[in-house]
Order: C-alpha cells, then sequence, then structure tokens
C-alpha cells in the first residue's frame, strides 16, 4: 500500500469562485442565443406567418359559397384586416357569377335600409332576384344613420364576399372600413385617396331639378357664359374640411356674361365674422338672379356640396351645360365607363383663379364638342332612374374585365359624329363625311 498522498490542488478564493461561475452562466446563454438565431434562419418570420394565414383564410373565402351565417368571430376578422388590399382578385368569388346569362344582384331589403333614389328602379329591372342563391351580388345600405344590427349579422355576410355597401348621401361619411371586410362601396362621396378603383364604384347624387327644355340650345346660343348661384364655401380633402372660396367668386363676378353669386346663410358663425363686412351686399346681389335663369349657360360652376360631391352635377348636365367642377380629387360617377374628360373640366379650389382665363381661350368647335358629349353621356348614363341601374350593372360588369364572357357590359358608344369631330381634333386634316 503506497504511502504517497495526493497533494491537495489549489484552493480558490470566494471571489474567483463567484467570477467563474458568473463567466460560466453567460458562456451558456450566449451558446443558447446562438443556437435560436441559427435556428430562426430556417423558420418563417412572424409576418411571414401573418401574410400566409391571411391568404390561406382569403383564398379559402373564395371558393366557399355564400352560406346564411349568424355573425363573423373576432379572430376570423382580425385575419382580414386591410382592407384597402381589396380587389377583384382577393375579395370576390367568381364562381357565384359562372353560369350566369345576365348579371344577378339581391338587395337586404328590410327596417334597417333607408331608401335610395334608384332602388325602386332595380327592382322592376332584369338584374334584380330576391333568391340570394342565385345572386351574384348583394347590395346593402350603410346602417350607421338608421342604426341596427352590425353587417357582420346579415345572414350571408360572409365576411362581406361579393357584398356591395352603399351609401347615397351628400355628407362627407364613407361606409366603415372596419364593418365591411371584403365588401366593395358603391358611393356618392368617393374620394381618391380612398377609392379602390377597379373594385369600388362612384354613382351621382340624384337629381333634383330637370331641364329638358334647354338641350336644344347650342353651346354659343345661351344667355350667360358663366354661372354660379350658391353656398361660399366648399367641402375639400377626404375628411370633409371646409373652406370659403368668396374672394376668387367674387373676381369671376361681372354681370354680364359671367353671374357667381354666393350667400352666406349656409355659413358657420364663426366663418360669418371673416365675411360679415361682405354678406349684406353679397346677399343683395344674390337676391338679384334665379337659379332657373342662370342655368341657361355655356359653362356652370359645380363645387363640392357638403361633401366632395354635389346635387348640381346631374342638374347642369340635365341643361345641356357643360359642368365646371370645383373639387380635391374626387372621383366622377361611373368613372370606369365615362370619358368625362370629353365634356367638363375640373379645377383644385387652388386653381379657381384659372377657371375663367381656360374657358375663354376655348374656341366655338371645342366648346360645342363638349356640350355634345355632355349630353350624349347625360340621356345614356343618368337620364332616368332607369338609366341609372343600367349603368350601375355596366360598371359592375366592368370590374369583371372580361373573365366572365356573357358578363361583358355592351357600354353605349358616342354618335358616329362626335366621334369623327373627335378624330378631326386629333387628326386636323381629317376631311368629315
Amino acid at each position: 500500500m503506497s504511502t504517497i498522498k495526493e497533494a491537495p490542488g489549489p484552493r480558490l478564493s470566494p471571489y474567483l469562485q463567484c467570477f467563474y461561475g458568473l463567466f460560466n452562466l453567460l458562456f451558456l446563454c450566449v451558446m443558447i442565443l446562438s443556437f435560436l438565431s441559427v435556428s430562426g434562419t430556417f423558420s418563417r418570420s412572424p409576418e411571414a406567418q401573418t401574410s400566409n394565414l391571411t391568404t390561406i383564410s382569403r383564398s379559402s373565402l373564395l371558393h366557399t359559397n355564400i352560406v346564411p351565417t349568424q355573425g363573423s368571430s373576432t379572430s376570423a376578422r382580425s385575419v382580414i384586416d386591410t382592407i384597402s388590399s381589396c380587389s377583384m382578385d382577393n375579395c370576390f368569388n367568381y364562381s357565384r357569377c359562372d353560369k350566369m346569362e345576365e348579371l344577378l344582384v339581391y338587395h337586404y331589403d328590410s327596417q334597417y335600409s333607408p331608401d335610395w333614389y334608384f332602388k325602386d328602379a332595380l327592382k322592376r329591372s332584369p338584374y334584380y332576384t330576391t333568391n340570394p342563391a342565385e345572386a351574384c351580388l348583394f347590395l346593402v345600405v350603410d346602417r350607421r344613420r338608421v342604426g341596427g344590427p352590425p353587417l357582420s349579422r346579415l345572414p350571408y355576410w360572409n365576411h362581406g364576399l361579393n357584398h356591395v355597401v352603399i351609401s347615397v348621401v351628400d355628407k362627407p361619411r364613407n361606409p366603415d372600413a372596419r364593418s365591411i371586410e371584403m365588401a366593395s362601396t358603391m358611393t356618392s362621396i368617393t374620394h381618391q385617396t380612398i377609392y379602390r378603383a377597379g373594385f369600388d364604384v362612384s354613382v351621382p347624387l340624384p337629381q333634383r331639378k330637370f331641364y329638358p327644355n334647354l338641350q336644344r340650345l347650342s353651346a354659343m346660343g345661351r344667355k350667360y357664359l358663366l354661372t354660379y348661384k350658391g353656398n361660399r364655401c366648399l367641402e375639400v380633402g377626404s375628411r370633409g374640411g371646409r373652406v370659403c372660396i368668396d374672394p376668387v367668386l367674387r373676381g369671376m363676378h361681372n354681370g354680364k356674361d359671367i353671374v357667381v353669386v354666393t350667400t352666406c346663410k349656409q355659413v358657420s358663425s364663426n366663418e360669418v365674422a371673416k365675411v360679415e363686412a361682405r354678406c349684406a351686399k353679397d346677399q343683395f346681389v344674390y337676391d338679384q338672379y334665379k337659379f332657373d335663369d342662370l342655368i341657361n349657360s355655356t359653362f356652370a360652376l359645380v363645387p363640392a356640396g357638403s361633401g366632395v360631391s354635389s346635387y348640381r352635377l346631374m342638374e347642369v348636365l340635365s341643361a345641356g351645360s357643360i359642368p365646371v367642377a370645383i373639387s380635391e380629387s374626387i372621383v366622377l360617377p361611373f368613372d370606369s365607363l365615362i370619358e368625362w374628360r370629353r365634356c367638363l373640366f375640373v379645377f383644385p379650389p387652388s386653381q379657381m383663379h384659372r377657371i375663367v382665363p381656360t374657358l375663354q381661350t376655348l374656341n366655338k368647335d371645342e366648346i360645342e364638342f363638349r356640350r355634345e358629349h355632355c349630353l350624349f353621356i347625360y340621356r345614356q348614363f343618368f337620364g332616368s332612374d332607369d338609366k341609372v341601374v343600367a349603368t350601375t350593372a355596366m360598371a359592375f360588369k366592368s370590374r369583371f374585365f372580361g373573365v366572365l364572357p356573357k358578363l361583358i357590359p355592351n357600354v353605349p358608344l358616342p354618335p358616329r359624329h362626335l366621334s369623327l369631330k373627335q378624330q378631326q381634333q386629333q387628326q386636323p386634316n381629317l376631311k368629315l363625311q
């Protein structure tokens, strides 16, 4: 048996032992983090997983027929939270419309559905069906004005798939983006900042006055060159900001061929304080003219009303006058079908001082061409509620871009003489036959 004893190892001080333990712990943490980092490169990020979930959820909905539902779960709605990304590609079920000979539309008609001006015309049209099982589109009026249950409780809602939310009002209030989910909109207050081209539809405000007797007058055979009688404050911007433009409007008025008169009656108390000194005089001039007389004009100003749209647009068109719209980024009615640039002018409020000089530089042929094209637009697309329904159906069909061959819209073409005039403007050497 050996008598040699193993020498004891050196003993570490308590301070060194503590330092050594901390070093081992730190080293272990670094190894764990390195492992997680390397593993993360082979897995998808949370954003990618969320994006994929959205795609899968939309895809599954697009290939599911609409069936009665009693509500939408919060988790399902959270999947489809980017309303601005909706289009006919990812928020529409084409299979519902595949075998149709004509576009069929179902309308939710209940105590929570306020009237809108061409609803009765829709019900007597060939596009209307009372059977939701055979409908391609589902129309529902924006309910916030009348209360009632949310859209998600509609029996065929299915997260808004193939639904169109209607809002035909003159106030700056578009359908709530959070509640419409995958539905498109059909509104009269559409602004370019929130308009989804090829998915949403812009419609006009209803016409309140009609002037068919003036349609026969030529552009240069009218009493006035430019007229306007109305409010001096405009709605601008997508959120309905107001701006008073009475100095610019007053500068246009010459009391002869240009009559532009405004009133303070619709101006708020804060705005009156700024223009009160002129109100009495302006009101006196305003009262000297009748609207029905001023509409006999070659051009007519169409400023934005309570919202970005105006009732005046249809009234001016019905008189055969050429509208001069004043608005910031307005979406004109049925812009996907109508060549508005052949008819009217649109000036932003900041460029109103250019209106009169621009109109005065136009030659007679250009003015008459615009008048005739405006009249063609009015008669073919807006002349009655039945015309508006037919135009709405064409606008819905145009969103398909030919994917459904039987539902290609038959859009009216301008008369031959207008087409020839247009060609002659583009090719001055072309002779009319």
